[in-house]
């Protein structure tokens, strides 16, 4: 009976991740002129665009290892940072719960900045290897290559861009002064 009952659980866990998978995979964004994978968002942001910039540097500086390699582009007086970095994808993990490397995936990213406002923009997203792979391949489920594992490349692909974004969001918001008065 044990056996029983930890054969359909581990059925329905399979089932329910490869579910959700697949909910992610189709909600990649995909930019409909250039059909490329494409984050982009506009936030709101109160600052100057010199003050706007110099927090989206310092973040730069806080969540890149090598900030000044990462970094292709920073120029203040057109409000605009650009880049290139990477980040490794797993694979899923075997039946003793060991996760192994199944590549790196690079990126560019361009943050733009104005008055009061700014703008994230993720694109040209990649599979490092000889040749350039690019991601969108794997969204395609008729391509002659595809394995079931591309959409759990997809699904951590998606939650570290978004990830991403969000730790940007965060250090573009205004520095609490405290106050010290003693």
């Amino acid at each position: 009976m044990k056996r029983f009952l930890i054969a359909i659980i581990l059925i329905a866990g399979v089932t329910f991740t490869a579910f959700t998978q697949q909910i992610t995979a189709s909600k990649i964004p995909v930019d409909s002129v250039t059909k490329k994978i494409t984050y982009t968002e506009v936030a709101q942001q109160t600052g100057t665009k010199d003050t706007l910039y110099n927090r989206a540097i310092h973040w730069c500086n806080s969540f890149f290892a090598n900030p000044q390699s990462a970094t292709t582009l920073r120029d203040v007086a057109m409000g605009k940072i650009e880049g290139k970095y990477q980040f490794k994808v797993t694979n899923a993990p075997d039946k003793n719960g060991l996760k192994t490397d199944a590549g790196i995936v690079k990126y560019s990213f361009t943050i733009e900045l104005k008055e009061n406002k700014y703008r994230i923009k993720i694109t040209d997203l990649n599979l490092k290897g000889a040749s350039y792979f690019a991601l969108e391949r794997w969204l395609d489920k008729t391509d002659k290559a595809y394995v079931p594992q591309w959409d759990y490349y997809l699904t951590q692909v998606d939650e570290y861009m978004k990830d991403f974004i969000k730790n940007l969001k965060k250090g573009m918001q205004e520095v609490k002064k405290v106050n010290d008065n003693w």
